[in-house]
């Protein structure tokens, strides 16, 4: 089994991890270009670089020729190609699962079906692929990160997935026992989220939502460069329209009765008098059929709506539209524009939505940074050369 290659990172203080941070996710820097980004004087940047170079979190790049200096300086950065981790996203059918470096370019990545939900199965399946991904790795695998639909309870215990039909279990310690490497288990939303946050089309805005629409509603904030800790039970039942359809929970026109894909499906299915797919709804609506074209538009103008509310009392810079259904905002883009500013006081007082459609591989991505944000920095010196104070 792989065992942990990185050490403990209690002799590093929380300012040090901060500038380890920000060279990860930005790139190499100069020493002066770190220490004007961080706000920070050239002695205290030397001070907090020290133990990072020592521990080997950051390293001494190639010399860079300084313009207009005659004098060379050695970028700060981080060595991403000796790190790997694994990001698993499950799913009622599959498991989908990546490798990473550091930065999270994904390096490997497989979908496996999934025959049975039961929870051993499921933690068997999951030991397969890390055995198989390993097997095809020079490196050890640093730590795994898993994510699921549904209520993570302190990143140990699936509280409730309704999507896997399980209820309070202690998947990260089965898991873990399984396959001796470290786990880190949440919700799949905030493993997409901290990929955008780090590494996606979060980076560089300080404040930023996310909206996901598919089988279920999902919603991720951050603010100031910090995740907002989010229930995403408000966002899914969020009314929209008083008149709207009834949500299966009895909601009259809540985000769920308009966006989930099931509603939408039923609503089109109902009307043509047979089982409508999702896909197919789209196609039709893009045909020009009145009845999918109806509810495509309803929902287009409903998530417009949902991402006014969430830019009026957040006041994020951006708002990142994904999710498996999000392409239904693709097909009608002007529906989506009229929810966005339909009740505007002013023009462009509002975050302006990105469309982003992301697969599952990318969710499992995000699962993989779950993994790199909780390791990360950490010391990375041959054992020998660690000394035990």
């Amino acid at each position: 089994m792989t065992v942990q290659n990185w050490r403990d990172t209690s002799p590093l203080s929380a300012s040090s991890k901060a500038v380890a941070i920000e060279v990860l996710v930005h790139g190499a820097q100069s020493r002066t270009r770190l220490a004007n980004r961080m706000g920070l004087s050239a002695a205290t940047l030397t001070r907090l670089v020290r133990p990072l170079l020592d521990a080997g979190v950051l390293v001494e790049s190639d010399a860079v020729r300084t313009p207009g200096r005659g004098r060379s300086s050695l970028p700060l950065d981080v060595v991403p190609e000796n790190s790997r981790f694994i990001g698993v996203k499950l799913t009622t059918e599959s498991i989908y699962a990546v490798v990473t470096d550091l930065r999270a370019r994904i390096l490997d990545q497989e979908v496996v079906p999934i025959r049975s939900l039961r929870v051993p199965d499921v933690v068997s399946a999951v030991s397969g692929i890390v055995s198989g991904f390993q097997a095809r790795n020079d490196l050890p695998v640093d730590a795994v990160g898993v994510t699921v639909g549904g209520q993570v309870e302190a990143g140990e215990i699936v509280a409730d997935s309704p999507f896997l039909h399980w209820h309070e279990v202690p998947f990260r310690s089965l898991l873990t026992r399984e396959i001796g490497t470290p786990v880190h288990l949440d919700n799949d939303v905030v493993g997409l989220i901290k990929a955008q946050h780090w590494f996606g089309h979060g980076k560089g805005y300080p404040s930023f939502a996310l909206l996901t629409i598919g089988a279920g509603i999902g919603y991720g904030l951050v603010v100031n460069d910090a995740m907002v800790p989010t229930s995403v039970n408000p966002i899914s039942h969020y009314p929209i329209d008083p008149s709207g359809p009834l949500c299966p929970l009895g909601h009259r026109g809540c985000t769920t009765a308009f966006l989930a894909s099931d509603s939408i499906t039923s609503a089109v299915s109902v009307g043509h008098g047979r089982s409508v797919g999702y896909d197919e709804v789209l196609e039709l609506a893009i045909a020009g059929d009145p009845i999918a074209s109806r509810v495509v538009r309803e929902a287009a103008r409903a998530l417009g709506r949902a991402a006014s509310a969430i830019s009026a009392l957040t006041g994020v810079e951006r708002i990142i539209l994904s999710g498996e259904g999000v392409h239904l905002a693709e097909v009608d883009q002007s529906a989506l524009t009229e929810g966005l500013s339909e009740y505007d006081v002013a023009p462009g007082r509002h975050a302006e939505p990105i469309i982003r459609p992301m697969d599952f591989l990318e969710w499992a991505r995000g699962a993989a940074v779950i993994a790199i944000q909780a390791q990360f920095p950490a010391d990375r010196r041959p054992l020998a050369d660690v000394t035990v104070g």
